[in-house]
């Protein structure tokens, strides 16, 4: 949002100042994806794994857009969520430029002896 004399509204210092804050802003549709497989869960923060599941189980990954409006959704910052997602094998989380993945993956634990 703009302020009426045409300069952003975060400015510290001289110049135009920002029109957005900083970061990865998101996505309003993604937003409300989002807020619908929620639900009326609470947006504690020891669920956020479940929350993954969902958006994984609904759209076949975790798209940037999706863990960005998660984040704002939740109030937690982008990298710890990206973290929780990235850690785990069964998550299928996307940056921008990644490519959408195949409607099926198949994935094979191999059991090593010791």
């Amino acid at each position: 949002m703009a302020a009426a004399n045409g300069k952003g509204v975060w400015k510290s210092g001289r110049g135009k100042g920002r029109h957005t804050p900083k970061g990865r802003q998101f996505d309003d549709t993604a937003l409300a994806e989002v807020q619908t497989l929620l639900g009326d869960r609470p947006r504690r923060r020891d669920l956020l794994i479940e929350f993954l599941h969902l958006i994984q189980d609904a759209h076949g990954h975790l798209s940037a857009r999706h863990l960005r409006a998660l984040c704002e959704e939740m109030k937690l910052p982008m990298a710890e969520v990206w973290e929780v997602a990235s850690f785990y094998a069964h998550f299928d989380p996307l940056r921008e430029e990644d490519p959408a993945p195949p409607p099926l993956t198949i994935r094979v634990c191999e059991l090593v002896k010791l």
